[in-house]
């Protein structure tokens, strides 16, 4: 049976930033790795709660405790002050402090010395900046993530979809009004599309109509420290497995393969699945039908190397 238990891994003037921490009772004596997961959002919406369940159960079949983590959300606080220092601090967290919260709150052995990183969309951003540690992950899966920040592709007006309505700008203002920058919100999809009636998400559609939603959320124009791409010729780059839909919108395809072969170009152990026909998010819309399937060879990619 698989127990979920949330910790504050730090707190930020008094507003903590949580993880939900995900294992299952085993009579295994050897200490369990850790895989650790950020959420997508465009930096802007998302929460811990979107580690989709069917990817986490996989997790733990391969014998993981997994750690799904909340962070600072843009546009109140830049990329970098936000979601990278909460996501590089979740990381630290679970290298050394997890592993001790867990073996004194459930006796579950968790081992800080093997800890791989895996994000969905600007998640796998995250996942992969944490080979900036002096202590990198195992290996890294990052799922259909943004690198190349200054790509045309993230500076580019998005063209809105047939009927979509016009965005009121008094209501995505609100944006700038919250009292702190949240560590979660809802996400931007909802049942029928684009949950537009909240004015975080229409914020950010709006923002990514006009092309300058990366823009505005990197916030200081320094790109280079909170894109991924600036760590893969640093030395030595932990493994890495892409997985990207190949008819990708809203992240192009052509950079997950770019990042591939740059980091094969540094001898970097690496792999790259383009799911044919698959767009951005395709896994939690489950087309293809084998989503879950092309997945785990990313997930047993992670087990290899732990």
């Amino acid at each position: 049976m698989t127990t979920r238990k949330e910790y504050v891994f730090k707190a930020i003037n008094g507003i903590p930033v949580a993880a939900d921490v995900y294992f299952r009772k085993t009579t295994i004596a050897s200490k369990l790795p850790i895989a650790l997961h950020f959420h997508g959002g465009n930096f802007t919406v998302g929460s811990k709660q979107m580690l989709p369940r069917d990817q986490s159960e996989k997790l733990l079949d391969l014998g993981f405790v997994v750690v799904s983590a909340n962070y600072r959300l843009a546009p109140m606080v830049t990329v970098f002050e936000g979601p990278v220092k909460d996501a590089l601090d979740a990381y630290e967290w679970s290298r050394t402090k997890l592993p001790q919260l867990l073996l004194e709150d459930t006796h579950v052995k968790a081992d800080g010395s093997r800890v791989v990183t895996l994000g969905h969309s600007c998640g796998g951003t995250l996942a992969l900046l944490t080979a900036s540690s002096p202590q990198p992950p195992r290996a890294i899966l990052d799922i259909y993530g943004i690198k190349y920040l200054t790509d045309s592709a993230f500076h580019t007006p998005l063209p809105a979809p047939p009927g979509a309505p016009q965005i009121d700008q008094d209501f995505t203002s609100k944006i700038w009004k919250d009292d702190s920058p949240p560590t979660s919100a809802p996400s931007s999809v909802g049942p029928k599309g684009p949950d537009l009636a909240n004015y975080r998400v229409a914020w950010m559609f709006d923002q990514l109509g006009k092309g300058t939603h990366l823009k505005t959320v990197v916030g200081d124009g320094d790109y280079d420290r909170v894109d991924p791409a600036s760590l893969f010729y640093k030395g030595r780059f932990p493994p890495t497995f892409f997985i990207h839909g190949a008819e990708d919108k809203l992240v192009p395809a052509r950079l997950s393969q770019q990042a591939y072969d740059e980091l094969k170009s540094h001898g970097v152990e690496t792999e790259l699945v383009l799911v044919v026909g698959g767009q951005h998010g395709f896994d939690e819309i489950g087309q293809p039908e084998n989503a879950l399937e092309l997945l785990e060879k990313g997930f047993e990619f992670l087990k290899a190397h732990v």
